[in-house]
């Protein structure tokens, strides 16, 4: 997803996704990985566009490979050193994957193995049997995108998308668990709000700002819970972004704005139409992720 109009399609129907979620049979939960390791080893970022360090650049054109997987690598690279272990960093995040297409290939964006995410990563994970190894996962939006506009929503568009990522979400980390091995640690996150950004474009666009929260709550205790049901730990990252902080308001260009909508605007690159975040917003993400290792 590279416009604006196709990123507020795909935000408009995270809702959706959750509330379809809730309702799908549990998968099986696993132990956590064990304790006492000195450092990671190995880091994998797997997902879509974010996992990929997706950015436009002010100027035009775009940036992929400077993101939080980045920003993560660099702390965590920076800690092995420093004990004295061997640090790798293997980004298999695609711009514009899907659930599906992670499964079975077919990401639109060019990337560095053939056939699908999945199972590049599983081949890794089996290879790496014995080490050290963190896994990062972001993955679902771009299957509901075009579900939605600003003034109203496919439901039949949504609903099948849902289906979608709530079958492949657990066909993606039922793989991935099978292929890890004993010191393998996952983490997945939850989402930022980009629509937020509306609230600055007038009543209707506030009323759409206002109205994206709760369909963004909905969407990240989704995620929570089907992390939950496979024994992945989710990262904040919507707490991070204070999501639902409406209030305080706080100055933003020389207007009062609430609080998550500053966020978006200075952590993203809503300004120019663009959902991804920025070095800043991509800093805070991995910071997140930092607070759970």
């Amino acid at each position: 997803m590279r416009t604006r109009l196709r990123r507020l399609r795909a935000a408009a129907c995270a809702g959706l996704l959750g509330t379809a979620l809730l309702g799908l049979a549990a998968g099986p939960a696993s132990a956590a990985a064990p304790s006492g390791h000195p450092s990671t080893r190995d880091y994998l970022a797997l997902g879509d566009s974010l996992a990929a360090g997706y950015q436009t650049l002010p100027g035009g054109g775009f940036e992929v490979g400077h993101g939080y997987a980045q920003d993560l690598a660099h702390t965590l690279g920076g800690r092995a050193q420093r004990s004295g272990h061997p640090f790798s960093f293997t980004d298999l995040g695609c711009p514009g994957e899907t659930t599906g297409s992670m499964i079975n290939g077919g990401c639109p964006f060019p990337h560095p193995y053939a056939g699908a995410q999945l199972d590049a990563a599983v081949a890794y994970l089996k290879a790496h049997r014995g080490d050290d190894v963190l896994v990062t996962l972001d993955i679902g939006a771009n299957d509901v995108d075009g579900c939605a506009t600003a003034q109203s929503v496919d439901f039949g568009c949504a609903l099948q998308g849902v289906a979608a990522v709530g079958k492949d979400t657990g066909t993606i980390l039922s793989k991935l668990k099978a292929a890890a091995g004993p010191h393998t640690r996952f983490l997945a996150m939850n989402l930022y709000d980009p629509v937020l950004a509306d609230w600055l474009t007038g009543s209707q666009g506030r009323l759409l700002a206002g109205l994206s929260v709760p369909l963004a709550d909905m969407l990240n205790a989704t995620i929570g819970l089907t992390d939950a049901r496979y024994g992945v730990p989710t990262v904040d990252v919507a707490g991070a972004f204070d999501t639902n902080s409406l209030l305080p308001l706080v100055p933003l260009d020389g207007q009062q704005v609430p609080l998550d909508v500053a966020r978006i605007m200075t952590w993203t690159n809503m300004a120019r139409g663009d959902i991804h975040a920025n070095d800043t917003g991509y800093q805070v993400i991995a910071d997140t992720f930092l607070a759970r290792i």
